[in-house]
C-alpha cells in the first residue's frame, strides 16, 4: 500500500505548532527602538476599528500605570489586544497600535497581553530596562556610551554608571540599593504580573490574593532596605505620617528619550503638594479611613454593606484597597 501525507491548512493548526521561538521572533520587534518613534499616529482609515477607542494619550509623553486616565486606556487596549482572535490577530492589532497610541503605555498594555494570553505561553518579556533604558541609566551615562559606541562602532562598550546624590549625605550610603536596576525593573514586572484593573470577567482567570500579594511584596522591599540601611550604620525607615513634614532633596539624573525632558528633581525641603487630581487633604482622608476601618476590623462596600477584616481575607481587602485596584471593595 502507498502511504499519502496529509498537510495541514488550517491557520490555527499551524499557530498551534509555531515554536516559542517563531512567536518571539514576532514579538520582540514590537519592542524594539520605541524611544524612537515620531509622534505620527497611523491615520484612523488604516486602523483597525477595534482600535479606535485609543490613542487619547499623546505620543512623546510620559505614561504611569498609577495614573487613573493612563490606566484606564491601557486596560482597554489589553482588552483589545487578550481578546484577539488568534496569534495572528493579537500580532497585527499589536503591530498597528504601536504607530497609534503613547510608546510607555503601548509597552505597558502588551507587556500585559503577552504575560496573560495562552498562545503565549513559554515567552519571555524583553527586560524593561532594555526596553526603555532612559528610565533606569542617567542621562550622562547613556550620552558616554552613545559616544563611545560612535568612536568603537564594531566593539562592546563597557561605561561606568554616573553616581548620583551627594557624597557628603548620609542616604548616599543607600543609592546603590534605591537605583538598583533589578529592584526597580522587578517592581514594573510585579504590576505587569499583578494589573491594578484585573479582570476576571473578561479573562476568566483568578489572581488569588491579588491585594496581599501588593501588601507582601512592598513589605519585602521595606524590610530589605531596612536590612540594607542597618548594614550602613543607618537607623531603619521612619514612618511618613505627616504628609506635611519637610523632605530631603533628590536629583534621580535622568531624561526621558521619549518626550526629551529631564525628570524632576525634588529641592531639599520641600513637602507634599496638591495635584489637578488629588490633594493633600484627600491623602489624609483616606488614610484615616483605612486607620479606622483596620481599628474596627471591617470595611464598606459600594451598597454600605460591612465586610470583615478577619485573618482569611483581611489583608487582601486591605492590600486592594491601598493599592486602589478594581478588586477594591469600595472605589468610591
Amino acid at each position: 500500500a502507498r502511504g499519502f501525507a496529509f498537510l495541514s491548512l488550517d491557520p490555527l493548526n499551524q499557530q498551534a505548532k509555531m515554536s516559542i521561538k517563531e512567536k518571539l521572533d514576532r514579538i520582540l520587534p514590537l519592542f524594539e527602538k520605541l524611544t524612537t518613534l515620531t509622534r505620527q499616529q497611523l491615520p484612523p482609515d488604516q486602523r483597525d476599528p477595534r482600535l479606535l477607542g485609543v490613542g487619547v494619550l499623546p505620543r512623546g509623553t510620559l505614561f504611569s500605570c498609577f495614573h487613573e486616565r493612563h490606566l484606564k486606556e491601557a486596560t482597554k487596549l489589553f482588552e483589545i489586544l487578550y481578546t484577539a482572535a488568534d496569534f495572528d490577530d493579537f500580532i497585527k492589532l499589536a503591530t498597528q497600535a504601536r504607530d497609534v497610541v503613547n510608546e510607555g503605555l503601548f509597552t505597558y498594555a502588551f507587556s500585559v497581553a503577552v504575560v496573560h494570553r495562552d498562545d503565549c505561553r513559554g515567552v519571555t518579556l524583553p527586560p524593561i530596562q532594555e526596553v526603555f533604558p532612559d528610565r533606569f541609566i542617567p542621562a550622562e551615562t547613556i550620552n558616554l556610551a552613545s559616544k563611545e559606541s560612535k568612536i568603537k562602532p564594531t566593539e562592546d562598550i563597557v561605561v561606568e554608571i554616573e553616581d548620583t546624590g551627594n557624597i557628603l549625605e548620609p542616604e548616599y550610603k543607600l543609592a546603590y540599593f534605591r537605583e538598583d536596576i533589578g529592584i526597580n525593573a522587578h517592581h514594573w514586572y510585579f504590576h505587569v504580573v499583578y494589573p491594578a484593573n484585573w479582570s476576571t470577567e473578561l479573562t476568566g482567570k483568578v489572581k488569588d490574593r491579588k491585594g496581599e500579594l501588593f501588601y507582601y511584596m512592598h513589605q519585602q522591599m521595606c524590610a530589605r532596605y531596612d536590612c540594607e540601611r542597618l548594614s550602613n550604620g543607618l537607623n531603619r525607615m521612619i514612618p511618613f505620617h505627616n504628609f506635611e513634614e519637610k523632605l530631603e532633596g533628590y536629583a534621580p539624573h535622568l531624561t526621558s528619550l521619549v518626550s526629551g525632558l529631564h525628570y524632576a528633581s525634588r529641592p531639599q525641603g520641600f513637602s507634599l503638594q496638591d495635584l489637578n487630581d488629588v490633594d493633600v487633604q484627600d491623602m489624609e482622608r483616606w488614610r484615616e479611613r483605612i486607620l479606622e476601618a483596620i481599628d474596627l476590623h471591617k470595611v464598606h462596600d459600594a451598597q454600605n454593606n460591612e465586610i470583615p477584616l478577619d485573618e482569611a481575607n483581611g489583608a487582601n481587602i486591605l492590600g486592594a484597597i491601598i493599592e486602589a485596584s478594581s478588586d477594591s471593595p469600595n472605589k468610591g
